[in-house]
């Protein structure tokens, strides 16, 4: 490991790990790089990439420090930043103005111009930002293909508890830019069939096993925030965004009340709490958690459906995706597609006029026509479109009186 050419061959093997999705692998290969004293920015980048596929984001924070340090203008990590703020952005209108600031800058960068284009033409912001990859808006370029560029750019460092200390650094040479694939990192999943985001602190195995097997639910306790990871709360204006937490401790006893009430399966007081969490002034770490609770919510077979008002949903909408409602109304419009249907649900308010919402059943329901008074218990799944009507997915759909 002592050798130039050891080391450089091990970083263009971490680099092909990485781009094969092997993470772990090329994590632990690069740190032995780093650890023996070899390395630069790149490797750093590469760590970076690595830790945030495989959620290790108290060592992210650390190296994304330590790469601004030794060079704020590197380009790759003015990428990788902007997409993290993106995906922390409280509206479009932030994370736009970003890209454009970016654009201004940078204006030769093909990734940041066709982020500002992305982002300009979203007509749903929130379901854009949960869905973007960072493939989309990041590349990372491949390692130099000679052992003598490679030592053109090598300095020397070391890792350790603390981190990374760095004594210095060579000249950083530009190479072709081409892209990594990072399907699986930074990709939008959402709670309920939303593909997401961002990350977690957690093994993303662990918390596939916890979403795909319905749950144990005493596994719910290893979905945790640590201030040690990033700065929890972000310093915006209030009227920024529907929550605003004025202090990590504040915001860290709702994410652990809402825990607790999931393990004591009271999932929509938890989401109560979880969507305000996410539609608040955390950072993008605690979103991504946030999101794999809602998601671990999404995924529960048995829910209590409740009778919540269609009038309170609509009036604080960011507050009820994922709940398990009941409700009663008419239907407007009815169609079959592929054994299933779609209805135009005319939702009955009591004191006030009916209000709309979209449902889909898997199923067909025989007798169901146009006008027919209708019960159904399903869950909220989003508030898509520019109307912003519930989308409700049923899990029991039947005609009365």
């Amino acid at each position: 490991m002592n050798s130039s050419k050891t080391s450089y061959r091990l970083i263009r093997e971490a680099y092909r790990l990485l781009n094969r999705k092997k993470f772990p692998e090329a994590v632990l290969i690069l740190e032995n790089v780093l650890a023996s004293g070899v390395g630069d920015i790149y490797v750093l980048l590469l760590l970076a990439v690595g830790y945030l596929c495989t959620d290790q984001f108290g060592k992210l924070a650390r190296f994304l420090t330590k790469m601004r340090e030794l060079d704020p203008s590197y380009l790759p990590l003015i990428q990788m930043d902007a997409f993290l703020k993106l995906k922390a952005a409280a509206g479009a209108e932030e994370a736009l103005r970003l890209y454009v600031e970016l654009s201004a800058k940078y204006p030769g960068d093909a990734h940041i111009r066709r982020g500002r284009g992305l982002i300009a033409e979203a007509a749903d912001f929130p379901a854009f930002q949960k869905n973007a990859r960072l493939r989309d808006f990041m590349g990372v370029h491949s390692p130099p293909r000679k052992l003598k560029e490679a030592r053109r750019k090598v300095y020397s460092g070391s890792l350790d508890a603390r981190g990374i200390r760095i004594q210095g650094m060579g000249p950083v040479r530009r190479v072709t830019v081409i892209r990594i694939i990072l399907i699986f990192c930074m990709a939008g999943l959402s709670a309920i069939g939303i593909r997401l985001l961002i990350v977690s602190g957690f093994p993303r195995i662990a918390i596939d096993r916890l979403v795909r097997s319905g749950g144990d639910h005493s596994d719910i306790d290893m979905v945790s925030v640590s201030g040690t990871e990033f700065d929890l709360v972000r310093s915006v204006k209030k009227e920024k965004v529907p929550v605003y937490y004025r202090s990590p401790r504040e915001m860290t006893d709702d994410f652990n009340r809402s825990r607790t009430l999931i393990k004591e399966r009271r999932y929509n007081e938890a989401l109560l709490i979880l969507n305000g969490l996410h539609r608040s002034n955390v950072n993008f770490v605690v979103k991504e958690k946030v999101e794999f609770l809602i998601k671990f919510i999404a995924n529960q077979e048995e829910r209590d459906f409740e009778e919540i008002p269609c009038g309170r949903v609509y009036e604080k909408k960011y507050r009820y995706r994922g709940f398990a409602v009941r409700w009663k109304g008419r239907i407007e419009s009815i169609r079959e597609k592929g054994g299933s249907l779609i209805i135009d649900l005319s939702v009955e308010c009591p004191g006030e006029a009916p209000r709309g919402a979209d449902v889909y059943s898997s199923a067909a329901v025989p007798g169901l026509v146009r006008g027919a008074r209708v019960v159904i218990e399903g869950v909220i799944v989003d508030f898509p479109g520019k109307e912003q009507r519930p989308y409700v997915e049923s899990r029991s759909l039947r005609a009365i009186k």
